[in-house]
């Protein structure tokens, strides 16, 4: 016996030391080799967890896979000796149809890459490894880079992989993933007793937190977000992570709630915001109003101009061609204002695995005062399918707050391109969906 840390561990506190805040593992089988991709799972979890580039539709190859979309990787083999080299071909590719993702392009152009344990196996290889999987881990890191080291099938670090797991000593995570830690228990547990914390203090003055992280009062209207959250400490855009450990944080009050703000990326108003004004708004001396609430394949009456999922099949609940989107369109066939499939596909994937909905009632008194609680809503996971169907039968729907106002002499544009969901429907687009009141005593 030594003291030396077990392999697993040791490869570990080396991807920490070159970065990686969290460390993740998946045991190969045959198929996932160099020629036939690596599996990443059946659902949108790994786009979340694995930072990526954007989302741009590959061509349609008519296989029976159908559509797929490629996003590229800042991958980077590492070795316990020190080394470190970029495999700059490393992508995800996303078959929609299915859901499905895998990695591609994972050896080539990288000189220290384990090319030689990722090769397609002979039929002898193939029946010889059956029982016998290759441990792949992934040091996840806050700049988007991932680490990455692959054990040989009898190594040490791959033994010490299936026993974590047949012990139940590693959490699952990202479907096909591993984690030799228990985070995702115990961040709930903290999160709900840090709510419970804040239910507890009833109303709290409108704050927010300034730059320096100091608690300073904030008298708009719009300060429950705020509010809530100075008292996790978060500062207001501080960053594009979730919230509270591995928890993206909303309050909400009765009202729908507002799921995502992405800019169009074709029509009219990408050329030209006066003039999408000018066409579809309210246009009056001094302000140009652009608002109300849009749903698929219904004529708005006040800006008369229709929504559609353009190369969506309803039916299949699928894209069927990788050139549409959700497109808005006046009477005439104009394109006013489009999402492309590769913009709400992005978006969407980058959205939090975890979101925790707070909500809260406010008294006005010299300033506003907010109370947070009792009842929570722990939400996790998003499907692809799940949030296509949700676009395309308006449970999801376009509800804009854009205008331009003139002062000066100046135009000034404000862009609020809101895509809501009434309240009752959250639970439609979400894998899951746990209650908890705040109220009640965890500890009786």
């Amino acid at each position: 016996m030594t003291d030396q840390a077990p392999p697993i561990q040791a490869m570990e506190s080396l991807m920490k030391k070159q970065g990686a805040e969290r460390i993740i593992f998946k045991l190969l089988s045959n198929n996932d080799n160099s020629k036939q991709q690596i599996y990443l799972g059946t659902d949108f979890n790994v786009l979340r967890l694995l930072q990526h580039g954007d989302l741009i539709a590959g061509e349609n190859s008519g296989s029976k896979k159908g559509v797929m979309y490629k996003a590229s990787l800042n991958f980077h083999w590492i070795s316990f000796n020190g080394e470190s080299e970029q495999a700059k071909g490393a992508q995800l590719i996303l078959y929609p149809k299915y859901p499905e993702v895998r990695m591609s392009g994972f050896t080539r152009g990288c000189s220290i890459a384990p090319s030689h344990l990722l090769q397609p196996p002979t039929k002898e290889q193939r029946d010889e490894r059956i029982n016998t999987l290759r441990c792949f881990m992934l040091g996840l890191c806050p700049d988007g880079r991932i680490l990455a080291y692959i054990d040989h099938w009898t190594g040490s670090i791959s033994k010490e992989a299936q026993r974590l797991i047949s012990t139940n000593d590693a959490s699952p995570v990202g479907t096909v993933f591993h984690e030799r830690v228990r985070p995702e228990h115990d961040n709930r547990s903290a999160l709900l007793a840090k709510l419970r914390e804040i239910h507890q203090m009833g109303f709290v003055r409108s704050c927010r937190l300034n730059g320096a992280g100091n608690r300073i009062e904030y008298s708009a209207k719009n300060g429950a977000g705020y509010t809530l959250e100075s008292l996790f400490n978060i500062t207001p855009n501080g960053h594009a992570g979730p919230d509270y450990l591995g928890w993206e944080l909303k309050s909400h009050s009765s009202g729908p709630v507002t799921l995502m703000t992405p800019e169009p990326d074709t029509g009219l108003y990408t050329q030209s915001l006066e003039a999408f004004l000018e066409s579809y708004g309210r246009c009056g001396e001094i302000r140009r109003d652009f608002t109300g609430k849009h749903e698929t394949n219904k004529r708005n009456k006040k800006t008369l101009l229709t929504l559609d999922m353009e190369g969506y099949d309803s039916d299949k609940q699928e894209i069927i061609d990788t050139s549409g989107g959700l497109i808005m369109r006046d009477d005439a066939g104009n394109i006013a204002a489009g999402w492309s499939f590769d913009k709400l596909l992005t978006h969407w994937s980058r959205k939090h695995a975890h979101t925790a909905y707070v909500p809260y009632t406010h008294e006005d008194r010299d300033i506003r005062y907010y109370a947070f609680g009792p009842e929570v809503h722990l939400c996790e996971g998003a499907d692809l399918k799940r949030f296509l169907n949700a676009l395309n039968n308006s449970t999801i729907y376009y509800d804009p707050g854009i205008n331009m106002k003139l002062s000066k002499g100046k135009w000034t544009p404000k862009k609020r391109n809101q895509f809501r969901i009434s309240w009752r429907n959250i639970d439609r687009i979400y894998d899951r969906t746990i209650k908890e009141n705040l109220g009640l005593d965890r500890n009786r």
